[in-house]
Protein backbone atom coordinates (compact mmCIF):
# COMPACT_ATOMS: atom_id res chain seq x y z
CA UNK A 1 0.00 0.00 0.00
CA UNK A 2 2.38 2.63 0.89
CA UNK A 3 4.58 1.66 -2.09
CA UNK A 4 1.34 1.66 -4.45
CA UNK A 5 0.27 5.52 -2.71
CA UNK A 6 4.35 6.50 -3.61
CA UNK A 7 3.83 5.66 -7.54
CA UNK A 8 0.14 7.67 -7.25
CA UNK A 9 2.05 10.62 -5.48
CA UNK A 10 4.88 10.99 -8.37
CA UNK A 11 3.32 10.74 -11.26
CA UNK A 12 3.89 13.55 -13.63
CA UNK A 13 1.14 15.16 -15.24
CA UNK A 14 -0.47 13.40 -18.41
CA UNK A 15 -0.04 15.12 -22.04
CA UNK A 16 -3.75 16.08 -21.83
CA UNK A 17 -3.34 18.48 -18.81
CA UNK A 18 -0.39 20.60 -20.96
CA UNK A 19 -1.70 23.73 -22.36
CA UNK A 20 -0.79 23.93 -25.93
CA UNK A 21 0.65 28.02 -26.96
CA UNK A 22 1.38 27.90 -30.49
CA UNK A 23 3.88 25.22 -30.82
CA UNK A 24 4.55 24.60 -26.95
CA UNK A 25 3.10 22.49 -24.60
CA UNK A 26 3.48 23.81 -20.99
CA UNK A 27 2.66 21.23 -18.34
CA UNK A 28 0.69 22.70 -15.38
CA UNK A 29 3.11 24.06 -12.83
CA UNK A 30 4.45 25.73 -16.17
CA UNK A 31 0.78 27.79 -16.13
CA UNK A 32 1.04 29.23 -12.88
CA UNK A 33 3.11 33.12 -13.19
CA UNK A 34 6.21 31.80 -11.23
CA UNK A 35 9.76 31.36 -11.00
CA UNK A 36 11.14 27.48 -10.70
CA UNK A 37 13.26 26.84 -7.69
CA UNK A 38 15.35 23.66 -7.22
CA UNK A 39 15.76 21.41 -3.95
CA UNK A 40 18.32 19.85 -5.33
CA UNK A 41 20.67 22.61 -6.44
CA UNK A 42 19.20 25.36 -4.19
CA UNK A 43 17.66 24.60 -0.99
CA UNK A 44 18.76 21.37 -0.02
CA UNK A 45 22.62 22.69 0.97
CA UNK A 46 20.54 25.66 3.30
CA UNK A 47 18.80 22.71 5.14
CA UNK A 48 22.50 20.43 5.02
CA UNK A 49 22.24 19.76 9.27
CA UNK A 50 18.55 18.71 8.72
CA UNK A 51 20.00 16.19 5.71
CA UNK A 52 22.97 14.61 7.48
CA UNK A 53 20.73 13.80 10.28
CA UNK A 54 17.75 12.50 8.83
CA UNK A 55 20.84 10.22 6.46
CA UNK A 56 22.72 9.31 9.15
CA UNK A 57 19.94 8.22 12.37
CA UNK A 58 17.29 6.36 12.74
CA UNK A 59 14.41 8.54 11.33
CA UNK A 60 12.07 8.52 14.36
CA UNK A 61 15.91 10.14 16.11
CA UNK A 62 16.54 12.68 13.79
CA UNK A 63 12.64 13.48 13.76
CA UNK A 64 12.80 13.62 17.35
CA UNK A 65 15.49 16.48 17.05
CA UNK A 66 13.70 18.12 14.37
CA UNK A 67 10.70 18.50 16.97
CA UNK A 68 13.24 19.93 19.80
CA UNK A 69 14.26 22.41 17.34
CA UNK A 70 10.63 23.66 15.88
CA UNK A 71 9.99 23.56 20.09
CA UNK A 72 12.25 26.40 20.12
CA UNK A 73 11.28 28.36 17.41
CA UNK A 74 7.65 28.19 18.77
CA UNK A 75 9.16 29.71 22.04
CA UNK A 76 11.26 31.93 20.00
CA UNK A 77 9.12 33.07 16.66
CA UNK A 78 12.44 35.00 15.57
CA UNK A 79 14.03 32.26 14.88
CA UNK A 80 11.90 30.97 12.32
CA UNK A 81 14.35 30.54 9.45
CA UNK A 82 16.47 27.41 10.25
CA UNK A 83 18.48 27.29 7.06
CA UNK A 84 22.09 27.57 7.45
CA UNK A 85 21.67 31.39 5.67
CA UNK A 86 18.98 31.77 8.49
CA UNK A 87 20.92 30.62 10.76
CA UNK A 88 23.24 32.62 10.38
CA UNK A 89 21.74 35.78 10.35
CA UNK A 90 20.52 35.42 14.37
CA UNK A 91 22.71 36.42 17.48
CA UNK A 92 25.78 34.69 17.82
CA UNK A 93 24.24 33.42 21.54
CA UNK A 94 20.95 32.12 19.53
CA UNK A 95 23.39 30.15 16.96
CA UNK A 96 25.34 28.21 19.90
CA UNK A 97 21.99 27.68 21.35
CA UNK A 98 20.66 26.39 18.49
CA UNK A 99 23.95 23.96 18.03
CA UNK A 100 23.96 23.04 21.30
CA UNK A 101 20.88 21.75 21.18
CA UNK A 102 21.34 19.65 18.38
CA UNK A 103 24.84 18.13 19.67
CA UNK A 104 22.67 17.37 23.30
CA UNK A 105 19.98 15.43 21.64
CA UNK A 106 21.20 12.83 20.39
CA UNK A 107 24.98 10.81 21.01
CA UNK A 108 26.03 10.30 17.35
CA UNK A 109 25.07 14.18 16.47
CA UNK A 110 28.24 15.92 17.01
CA UNK A 111 30.39 12.62 15.15
CA UNK A 112 27.60 13.13 12.11
CA UNK A 113 27.32 17.09 12.00
CA UNK A 114 30.72 17.59 12.31
CA UNK A 115 31.13 17.00 8.88
CA UNK A 116 29.39 20.15 8.17
CA UNK A 117 33.20 21.88 9.06
CA UNK A 118 34.89 20.66 6.60
CA UNK A 119 33.07 23.70 4.53
CA UNK A 120 34.93 26.79 5.10
CA UNK A 121 32.12 28.68 3.10
CA UNK A 122 29.30 27.73 5.65
CA UNK A 123 27.22 30.34 6.51
CA UNK A 124 27.79 30.74 10.50
CA UNK A 125 31.00 28.52 10.41
CA UNK A 126 32.70 29.56 13.27
CA UNK A 127 29.77 28.75 15.64
CA UNK A 128 29.45 25.25 14.12
CA UNK A 129 33.23 24.70 14.72
CA UNK A 130 33.57 25.98 17.89
CA UNK A 131 30.68 23.44 19.75
CA UNK A 132 30.96 20.35 17.12
CA UNK A 133 35.12 20.46 16.27
CA UNK A 134 37.13 19.24 13.40
CA UNK A 135 35.89 15.47 12.30
CA UNK A 136 37.61 12.46 13.34
CA UNK A 137 38.06 11.02 10.01
CA UNK A 138 37.80 11.84 7.02
CA UNK A 139 36.88 9.04 5.37
CA UNK A 140 33.70 8.92 7.80
CA UNK A 141 32.82 12.57 6.60
CA UNK A 142 32.63 11.22 3.48
CA UNK A 143 30.13 8.40 3.94
CA UNK A 144 28.06 11.26 6.56
CA UNK A 145 27.74 13.59 3.46
CA UNK A 146 26.81 10.95 1.31
CA UNK A 147 24.13 8.87 2.75
CA UNK A 148 22.29 12.32 4.07
CA UNK A 149 22.41 13.47 0.24
CA UNK A 150 21.65 10.94 -1.34
CA UNK A 151 18.42 10.18 0.82
CA UNK A 152 17.57 13.29 0.00
CA UNK A 153 18.88 14.18 -3.57
CA UNK A 154 15.32 13.53 -4.61
CA UNK A 155 12.93 16.42 -3.97
CA UNK A 156 9.62 13.86 -2.78
CA UNK A 157 11.72 11.29 -1.18
CA UNK A 158 10.27 10.57 2.23
CA UNK A 159 13.63 12.19 3.72
CA UNK A 160 13.55 14.71 1.96
CA UNK A 161 10.18 15.45 2.70
CA UNK A 162 10.95 15.70 6.45
CA UNK A 163 13.79 17.79 5.63
CA UNK A 164 11.29 20.51 3.78
CA UNK A 165 8.58 19.84 6.97
CA UNK A 166 11.00 20.80 9.41
CA UNK A 167 11.65 24.08 7.71
CA UNK A 168 8.16 24.24 6.95
CA UNK A 169 7.25 23.89 10.46
CA UNK A 170 9.36 26.55 12.03
CA UNK A 171 7.63 29.05 9.42
CA UNK A 172 4.22 28.45 10.88
CA UNK A 173 5.87 28.78 14.63
CA UNK A 174 7.11 32.02 13.64
CA UNK A 175 3.99 33.37 12.17
CA UNK A 176 5.56 33.84 8.87
CA UNK A 177 2.51 31.56 7.28
CA UNK A 178 -1.12 31.92 8.85
CA UNK A 179 -4.02 29.95 7.62
CA UNK A 180 -7.90 30.82 8.09
CA UNK A 181 -9.27 28.68 11.29
CA UNK A 182 -12.68 28.40 10.12
CA UNK A 183 -11.79 26.01 7.29
CA UNK A 184 -12.13 22.16 8.67
CA UNK A 185 -10.19 20.50 5.85
CA UNK A 186 -7.29 23.01 6.33
CA UNK A 187 -7.54 22.51 10.38
CA UNK A 188 -7.15 18.56 9.42
CA UNK A 189 -3.92 19.55 7.27
CA UNK A 190 -2.60 21.57 9.67
CA UNK A 191 -3.10 19.04 12.49
CA UNK A 192 -1.20 16.15 10.07
CA UNK A 193 2.03 18.58 9.84
CA UNK A 194 1.83 19.34 13.41
CA UNK A 195 1.86 15.65 14.27
CA UNK A 196 3.33 14.34 11.13
CA UNK A 197 4.31 12.00 10.07
CA UNK A 198 1.95 9.74 12.68
CA UNK A 199 -1.60 11.68 12.13
CA UNK A 200 -3.64 12.36 8.43
CA UNK A 201 -3.60 10.86 5.61
CA UNK A 202 0.33 11.00 3.77
CA UNK A 203 -0.87 10.69 0.38
CA UNK A 204 -2.47 14.68 0.70
CA UNK A 205 0.00 15.42 3.86
CA UNK A 206 3.22 15.28 2.40
CA UNK A 207 2.65 17.20 -0.84
CA UNK A 208 0.88 19.71 0.99
CA UNK A 209 4.44 19.78 3.12
CA UNK A 210 6.26 19.96 -0.02
CA UNK A 211 4.11 22.44 -1.92
CA UNK A 212 4.13 24.94 1.08
CA UNK A 213 7.74 24.87 1.77
CA UNK A 214 8.86 25.50 -2.17
CA UNK A 215 5.47 28.05 -1.63
CA UNK A 216 7.63 30.02 0.96
CA UNK A 217 10.89 29.81 -1.23
CA UNK A 218 9.34 31.18 -4.53
CA UNK A 219 8.38 34.03 -2.01
CA UNK A 220 12.03 34.62 -0.72
CA UNK A 221 13.37 34.65 -4.07
CA UNK A 222 15.89 37.71 -4.12
CA UNK A 223 17.09 36.10 0.08
CA UNK A 224 19.34 33.85 -2.26
CA UNK A 225 23.15 33.55 -1.30
CA UNK A 226 25.99 31.67 -2.97
CA UNK A 227 26.69 29.21 -0.09
CA UNK A 228 24.93 26.26 -2.28
CA UNK A 229 26.88 26.84 -4.80
CA UNK A 230 29.84 27.31 -2.92
CA UNK A 231 29.04 23.61 -1.06
CA UNK A 232 28.30 22.08 -4.55
CA UNK A 233 31.58 23.59 -6.00
CA UNK A 234 33.69 22.31 -2.86
CA UNK A 235 32.37 18.38 -3.15
CA UNK A 236 33.03 18.33 -6.66
CA UNK A 237 36.23 19.28 -6.23
CA UNK A 238 37.25 16.83 -3.52
CA UNK A 239 35.56 14.19 -4.51
CA UNK A 240 36.06 11.59 -7.28
CA UNK A 241 33.38 10.74 -10.02
CA UNK A 242 31.77 7.64 -9.99
CA UNK A 243 30.37 6.12 -13.41
CA UNK A 244 26.60 4.59 -12.82
CA UNK A 245 26.58 1.19 -14.14
CA UNK A 246 24.34 1.50 -17.03
CA UNK A 247 20.93 -1.38 -16.31
CA UNK A 248 21.12 -4.12 -19.27
CA UNK A 249 18.66 -2.63 -22.16
CA UNK A 250 16.10 -4.64 -23.60
CA UNK A 251 17.45 -6.83 -26.34
CA UNK A 252 15.86 -8.03 -29.50
CA UNK A 253 13.19 -11.30 -29.14
CA UNK A 254 12.85 -12.33 -32.50
CA UNK A 255 15.52 -13.69 -34.89
CA UNK A 256 16.09 -12.72 -38.47
CA UNK A 257 18.36 -14.39 -41.21
CA UNK A 258 19.29 -12.05 -44.72
CA UNK A 259 18.59 -15.54 -46.39
CA UNK A 260 14.70 -15.02 -45.59
CA UNK A 261 14.74 -10.90 -46.39
CA UNK A 262 16.34 -12.41 -49.31
CA UNK A 263 13.51 -14.94 -49.79
CA UNK A 264 10.74 -11.66 -49.34
CA UNK A 265 12.54 -9.22 -51.41
CA UNK A 266 12.72 -12.19 -54.45
CA UNK A 267 8.83 -12.25 -54.40
CA UNK A 268 8.25 -8.93 -54.00
CA UNK A 269 10.70 -8.11 -57.08
CA UNK A 270 8.69 -11.14 -58.91
CA UNK A 271 5.35 -9.08 -57.44
CA UNK A 272 5.92 -6.29 -59.02
CA UNK A 273 6.79 -7.94 -62.51
CA UNK A 274 3.61 -9.61 -62.42
CA UNK A 275 1.91 -6.24 -61.90
CA UNK A 276 4.00 -4.03 -64.19
CA UNK A 277 1.39 -3.62 -67.03
CA UNK A 278 3.56 -0.82 -68.94
CA UNK A 279 6.96 0.84 -70.08
CA UNK A 280 5.87 3.71 -69.56
CA UNK A 281 6.34 6.10 -66.30
CA UNK A 282 3.84 4.59 -63.70
CA UNK A 283 4.33 6.92 -60.46
CA UNK A 284 2.04 5.02 -58.49
CA UNK A 285 3.37 1.61 -59.35
CA UNK A 286 6.63 2.58 -58.55
CA UNK A 287 6.33 4.46 -55.57
CA UNK A 288 4.19 1.83 -54.13
CA UNK A 289 7.31 -1.22 -54.82
CA UNK A 290 9.78 0.92 -54.49
CA UNK A 291 8.90 1.85 -50.64
CA UNK A 292 8.78 -1.87 -50.25
CA UNK A 293 12.08 -2.77 -51.45
CA UNK A 294 13.50 0.84 -49.17
CA UNK A 295 12.32 -1.01 -46.29
CA UNK A 296 13.54 -4.28 -47.18
CA UNK A 297 16.66 -2.51 -47.57
CA UNK A 298 17.23 -1.04 -44.14
CA UNK A 299 15.94 -3.98 -42.60
CA UNK A 300 18.81 -6.36 -44.59
CA UNK A 301 21.50 -3.62 -43.64
CA UNK A 302 20.22 -3.67 -39.85
CA UNK A 303 20.31 -7.34 -39.92
CA UNK A 304 23.64 -7.64 -41.78
CA UNK A 305 25.22 -5.45 -39.53
CA UNK A 306 24.29 -6.52 -36.02
CA UNK A 307 23.18 -2.51 -35.14
CA UNK A 308 19.77 -2.86 -33.81
CA UNK A 309 21.30 -2.04 -30.49
CA UNK A 310 22.93 1.11 -31.89
CA UNK A 311 22.42 4.76 -32.86
CA UNK A 312 21.83 3.65 -36.22
CA UNK A 313 19.39 1.27 -35.92
CA UNK A 314 17.58 4.56 -33.99
CA UNK A 315 17.76 6.13 -38.00
CA UNK A 316 16.32 3.05 -39.88
CA UNK A 317 13.13 2.75 -37.70
CA UNK A 318 12.64 6.59 -37.79
CA UNK A 319 12.57 6.12 -41.44
CA UNK A 320 10.72 2.51 -41.35
CA UNK A 321 8.00 5.45 -39.81
CA UNK A 322 8.09 7.85 -42.19
CA UNK A 323 8.03 5.72 -45.20
CA UNK A 324 4.59 3.77 -43.49
CA UNK A 325 3.04 6.96 -43.04
CA UNK A 326 3.60 8.47 -46.71
CA UNK A 327 2.92 5.11 -48.42
CA UNK A 328 -0.44 5.08 -46.55
CA UNK A 329 -1.14 8.71 -47.14
CA UNK A 330 -0.38 8.10 -50.76
CA UNK A 331 -2.80 5.25 -50.89
CA UNK A 332 -6.01 6.91 -48.99
CA UNK A 333 -5.67 9.81 -51.36
CA UNK A 334 -5.13 7.76 -54.27
CA UNK A 335 -4.64 10.65 -56.62
CA UNK A 336 -2.68 10.38 -60.03
CA UNK A 337 -1.45 13.82 -59.35
CA UNK A 338 -0.60 13.68 -55.75
CA UNK A 339 1.75 10.25 -56.83
CA UNK A 340 3.08 12.49 -59.33
CA UNK A 341 3.62 14.93 -56.85
CA UNK A 342 5.71 12.73 -54.92
CA UNK A 343 7.96 11.79 -57.65
CA UNK A 344 8.68 14.83 -58.95
CA UNK A 345 9.61 16.28 -55.66
CA UNK A 346 12.35 13.32 -55.28
CA UNK A 347 13.67 14.29 -58.42
CA UNK A 348 13.99 17.75 -57.79
CA UNK A 349 15.09 17.17 -54.39
CA UNK A 350 18.37 15.03 -56.47
CA UNK A 351 18.40 17.96 -59.32
CA UNK A 352 19.41 20.43 -56.47
CA UNK A 353 21.69 18.14 -55.07
CA UNK A 354 23.37 17.51 -58.50
CA UNK A 355 23.22 21.89 -59.08
CA UNK A 356 24.45 22.82 -55.65
CA UNK A 357 27.66 19.59 -56.05
CA UNK A 358 28.13 20.42 -59.45
CA UNK A 359 30.87 23.82 -58.68
CA UNK A 360 32.00 22.74 -55.36
CA UNK A 361 35.55 22.61 -55.29
CA UNK A 362 35.49 20.19 -51.90
CA UNK A 363 32.80 17.97 -52.91
CA UNK A 364 31.45 15.62 -50.65
CA UNK A 365 32.50 12.00 -50.86
CA UNK A 366 29.75 10.34 -50.81
CA UNK A 367 27.79 11.83 -53.63
CA UNK A 368 28.30 10.06 -57.61
CA UNK A 369 27.98 13.74 -59.54
CA UNK A 370 27.45 11.70 -62.84
CA UNK A 371 25.24 9.13 -61.16
CA UNK A 372 23.02 11.91 -59.65
CA UNK A 373 22.98 13.79 -63.32
CA UNK A 374 21.67 10.75 -64.69
CA UNK A 375 18.87 9.92 -62.39
CA UNK A 376 17.88 13.39 -62.81
CA UNK A 377 17.17 13.02 -66.38
CA UNK A 378 15.54 10.00 -66.42
CA UNK A 379 11.91 10.93 -66.41
CA UNK A 380 12.23 13.92 -68.42
CA UNK A 381 15.30 16.58 -69.35
CA UNK A 382 16.04 18.50 -66.32
CA UNK A 383 15.19 22.25 -68.00
CA UNK A 384 11.93 20.82 -67.16
CA UNK A 385 11.70 19.98 -63.61
CA UNK A 386 10.84 22.58 -61.00
CA UNK A 387 12.72 21.94 -57.67
CA UNK A 388 9.97 22.43 -54.68
CA UNK A 389 11.53 23.70 -51.76
CA UNK A 390 8.36 22.99 -49.62
CA UNK A 391 7.28 19.98 -48.69
CA UNK A 392 5.46 17.87 -51.38
CA UNK A 393 1.90 18.01 -50.27
CA UNK A 394 2.40 21.66 -48.13
CA UNK A 395 1.98 19.33 -44.89
CA UNK A 396 3.73 17.58 -42.61
CA UNK A 397 4.23 14.11 -41.48
CA UNK A 398 2.25 14.71 -38.42
CA UNK A 399 -0.57 16.06 -40.44
CA UNK A 400 -0.35 13.18 -42.96
CA UNK A 401 -0.56 10.34 -40.27
CA UNK A 402 -4.09 12.21 -39.11
CA UNK A 403 -5.00 12.26 -42.58
CA UNK A 404 -3.47 8.65 -43.40
CA UNK A 405 -5.38 7.17 -39.89
CA UNK A 406 -1.94 6.15 -38.54
CA UNK A 407 -1.44 8.97 -36.22
CA UNK A 408 -0.77 5.93 -33.26
CA UNK A 409 2.10 5.07 -35.37
CA UNK A 410 3.42 8.67 -35.43
CA UNK A 411 3.23 9.64 -31.76
CA UNK A 412 4.73 5.35 -30.86
CA UNK A 413 8.00 5.66 -33.10
CA UNK A 414 8.54 9.33 -34.21
CA UNK A 415 9.40 11.62 -31.77
CA UNK A 416 12.28 9.47 -30.11
CA UNK A 417 13.53 8.22 -33.31
CA UNK A 418 14.05 11.77 -34.41
CA UNK A 419 16.00 13.05 -31.79
CA UNK A 420 18.36 10.79 -32.98
CA UNK A 421 17.98 11.96 -36.61
CA UNK A 422 18.44 15.53 -35.76
CA UNK A 423 21.31 14.91 -33.19
CA UNK A 424 18.62 16.57 -30.14
CA UNK A 425 20.60 16.46 -26.64
CA UNK A 426 18.11 13.23 -25.66
CA UNK A 427 19.86 11.34 -28.27
CA UNK A 428 22.91 12.73 -27.31
CA UNK A 429 21.82 12.08 -23.43
CA UNK A 430 21.12 8.52 -24.15
CA UNK A 431 23.42 7.16 -26.42
CA UNK A 432 26.83 9.02 -24.62
CA UNK A 433 25.80 9.77 -21.22
CA UNK A 434 26.54 8.12 -17.68
CA UNK A 435 25.18 8.92 -14.26
CA UNK A 436 27.60 9.78 -11.72
CA UNK A 437 27.05 7.63 -8.95
CA UNK A 438 28.95 9.88 -6.34
CA UNK A 439 25.47 11.69 -5.01
CA UNK A 440 28.19 15.02 -3.49
CA UNK A 441 28.31 15.46 -7.35
CA UNK A 442 24.27 15.97 -7.26
CA UNK A 443 24.15 13.18 -10.11
CA UNK A 444 25.45 14.77 -12.80
CA UNK A 445 26.32 13.51 -16.20
CA UNK A 446 29.73 12.33 -17.20
CA UNK A 447 30.45 10.75 -20.56
CA UNK A 448 30.45 7.03 -20.37
CA UNK A 449 33.96 5.04 -21.12
CA UNK A 450 32.78 1.90 -23.32
CA UNK A 451 29.98 2.60 -25.90
CA UNK A 452 26.66 0.63 -24.43
CA UNK A 453 24.00 -0.91 -26.03
CA UNK A 454 20.54 0.84 -26.52
CA UNK A 455 17.32 -1.12 -26.83
CA UNK A 456 16.97 -3.35 -29.80
CA UNK A 457 14.59 -1.67 -32.54
CA UNK A 458 14.52 -4.73 -35.11
CA UNK A 459 10.87 -6.09 -33.77
CA UNK A 460 9.89 -2.07 -34.54
CA UNK A 461 11.19 -2.41 -38.01
CA UNK A 462 9.99 -5.65 -38.71
CA UNK A 463 6.46 -4.49 -37.43
CA UNK A 464 6.80 -1.62 -39.84
CA UNK A 465 8.29 -3.82 -42.76
CA UNK A 466 4.97 -6.00 -42.53
CA UNK A 467 2.72 -3.33 -41.82
CA UNK A 468 3.86 -1.93 -46.00
CA UNK A 469 3.95 -5.17 -47.14
CA UNK A 470 0.27 -5.54 -46.12
CA UNK A 471 -0.12 -1.99 -47.94
CA UNK A 472 1.55 -3.10 -50.97
CA UNK A 473 -1.15 -6.48 -50.64
CA UNK A 474 -3.82 -4.53 -50.50
CA UNK A 475 -2.52 -2.66 -53.72
CA UNK A 476 -1.54 -5.30 -56.08
CA UNK A 477 -3.19 -8.34 -54.32
CA UNK A 478 -1.72 -11.75 -53.80
CA UNK A 479 1.71 -10.86 -52.44
CA UNK A 480 1.15 -12.66 -49.63
CA UNK A 481 5.14 -12.68 -47.60
CA UNK A 482 6.00 -11.15 -44.54
CA UNK A 483 8.89 -11.39 -42.58
CA UNK A 484 8.63 -14.04 -39.44
CA UNK A 485 10.31 -14.76 -36.24
CA UNK A 486 12.67 -17.53 -37.12
CA UNK A 487 13.38 -20.59 -34.25
CA UNK A 488 16.89 -20.88 -32.91
CA UNK A 489 19.17 -23.45 -34.39
CA UNK A 490 18.57 -26.53 -32.84
CA UNK A 491 21.98 -26.94 -30.80
CA UNK A 492 23.95 -30.19 -31.36
CA UNK A 493 24.28 -33.07 -29.52
CA UNK A 494 28.27 -33.94 -27.77
CA UNK A 495 28.47 -37.09 -30.26
CA UNK A 496 27.00 -34.96 -33.43
CA UNK A 497 29.83 -32.46 -32.99
CA UNK A 498 32.48 -35.41 -32.68
CA UNK A 499 31.25 -37.03 -35.40
CA UNK A 500 31.09 -33.73 -37.80
CA UNK A 501 35.10 -33.03 -36.19
CA UNK A 502 35.89 -36.83 -37.67
CA UNK A 503 34.45 -36.52 -41.25
CA UNK A 504 36.34 -32.41 -41.22
CA UNK A 505 39.06 -34.40 -41.01
CA UNK A 506 38.76 -37.15 -43.16
CA UNK A 507 37.62 -35.02 -45.62
CA UNK A 508 41.01 -32.46 -45.41
CA UNK A 509 43.05 -35.84 -45.72
CA UNK A 510 41.38 -36.73 -48.97
CA UNK A 511 41.71 -33.02 -50.65
CA UNK A 512 45.77 -33.46 -49.56
CA UNK A 513 45.65 -36.48 -51.20
CA UNK A 514 43.86 -35.06 -54.12
CA UNK A 515 45.99 -31.95 -54.67
CA UNK A 516 49.28 -33.31 -52.73
CA UNK A 517 49.29 -30.13 -50.40
CA UNK A 518 50.03 -30.27 -46.73
CA UNK A 519 47.15 -29.62 -43.71
CA UNK A 520 47.03 -26.15 -43.58
CA UNK A 521 48.50 -24.50 -39.89
CA UNK A 522 46.15 -24.15 -37.60
CA UNK A 523 43.84 -26.90 -38.71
Amino acid sequence: MQEQSNIEENRSSDISKHKQDGKTLAPPFRQIPMSPSSWKDDRMPEMLWAVLLIGNLERNEALDIFRKVADLVHKNPELLDVTHSGIAKWSRENRLRLINLLKESHSGVQKVLSSLVIFPALPGYSEWKEILGEPEDEAEVADFLAKGISATLWHQSQEATDCRWIKFLCEIHGGKIKFSSSISEIDETLRGVFEYPNYGDLRHIRPFIRASEIGMQIRNEGEQNDWPEKFWKASLQSTLCAPLPRKEQRKDVIRISHDQIHRVRHLLLLHFMKTDESSAIEARHDTIFGFGFYVLRLLDELVATNLSRGMIGRLALRSSVEVYITLSYLIKKNDGQVWSDFRNYGIGKMKLSYLKNRDLKDKPSFIDEAFLKEITNEDKWEEFSDIDLGHWTDSDLRKMSNEAGCKDIYDAYYDWTSSFTHGNWGAIREANFAMCANPLHRLHLIPSVSVYPLPGVLEDVVRLTNLILDLINSQYPDLNCKIINEPKPEKMSWWKIVYSKIRYRKMYKFLNFITGQSKPKGR
